[in-house]
């Protein structure tokens, strides 16, 4: 056993020995921005890696102005004559002296808003790549999350201009609620915006999933039962200091209630319930898994083993939530 785990440690040291030795690469050159674009171990060249995983995804060495190379973003760079997508030169008319990114991702120049089209353009012989964002402002564009951005004159979502919102009052509330005045919508990619009943004068942010207003609590859910794929819950509340989130966000604590995806584990103590850890939880008396109550599962001493990575009490060892076989721990 002793020999076994000698001639492993020798043997990750060496892969390691050698992956080191391997490694073309010096510094980052602004690690603030990218986790992509290196210095060459003699420090005058630029080579392009995505992630620095060479081994694996590869690595480009840039034929550039190594004076004034600058990063502007995880994929993107210039120096005085080129903007660069990840490795390869933009030849889509960019204005280099005015080309910076956005949100780390955005590309404007002092014309233009450019949205890219083909995330394989570094690679590919064929294609622009980028395609001009129409009607945007560059000067005053600005990403607000993800999916919404705006300028002097319209929203746009994922790269399009919105119609039906109003322009003054538009803002995000999370990554999946957003809201004008008349109204807080849900939204998903590439779906129409869904209108809610939140009242829109209340609306509080409580997690990516979860809003509520001065009333109810609202949850995005999906896969409740089987009949039911993609709802918003509503859910009454009286304090809004006893609404808790759990690691696990499928769970929530409201008032003295626990819900699981928006629907209330009646069984459940909220006073006692605490968090085990993939998918399952437990109180002074039961235990639950994604919601379901564990059968013959001893709460008092249900527990995780991080030794062997399983789940046990004193008499069983369990896996999803069903009994595998007798404990050995106990």
């Amino acid at each position: 056993m002793i020999l076994a785990a000698i001639f492993l440690l020798l043997t990750t040291l060496g892969i390691y020995g050698v992956y080191r030795f391997l490694n073309p690469f010096g510094k980052l050159i602004n690690e603030e921005k990218s986790d992509s674009y290196f210095y060459t171990r003699g420090g005058d060249e630029i080579i392009y890696s995505p992630m620095g995983n060479w081994f694996s995804l590869g690595k480009h060495e840039m034929d550039v102005d190594f004076t004034t190379f600058q990063v502007l973003g995880r994929d993107y760079a210039k120096d005085k004559e080129y903007a660069y997508f990840k490795s390869k030169i933009i030849d889509f008319g960019v204005d280099v002296p005015s080309f910076d990114v956005k949100a780390g991702y955005v590309p404007i120049d002092k014309n233009h808003v450019y949205v890219l089209v083909d995330n394989y353009y570094h690679i590919s012989d064929t294609g622009d790549g980028f395609k001009i964002l129409e009607d945007a402002d560059p000067e005053t564009y600005e990403q607000l999350n993800y999916d919404f951005a705006k300028d002097k004159n319209f929203i746009f979502r994922n790269n399009e201009k919105m119609q039906g919102v109003d322009y003054e009052s538009f803002g995000v509330v999370n990554s999946q609620f957003c809201k004008d005045k008349n109204g807080v919508y849900y939204y998903w990619y590439q779906q129409p915006l869904y209108r809610t009943e939140v009242n829109v004068s209340q609306v509080v942010d409580l997690a990516y999933f979860c809003i509520r207003d001065d009333e109810y609590v609202y949850i995005h859910t999906d896969n409740i039962d089987l009949d039911v794929k993609d709802r918003i819950v509503r859910i009454p509340f009286k304090n809004a200091d006893q609404i808790q989130f759990y690691n696990d966000n499928s769970i929530v604590k409201i008032d003295d209630n626990i819900y699981y995806k928006g629907k209330i584990l009646e069984k459940a103590n909220a006073s006692t319930l605490e968090e085990i850890g993939y998918g399952y939880v437990k109180d002074d008396s039961l235990v639950f898994f994604h919601g379901q109550i564990v059968d013959g599962a001893d709460a008092k001493t249900f527990r995780y083993n991080d030794k062997n990575y399983t789940f046990s009490d004193k008499n069983h060892v369990y896996e999803s939530g069903e009994i595998l076989k007798k404990s050995k721990s106990w």
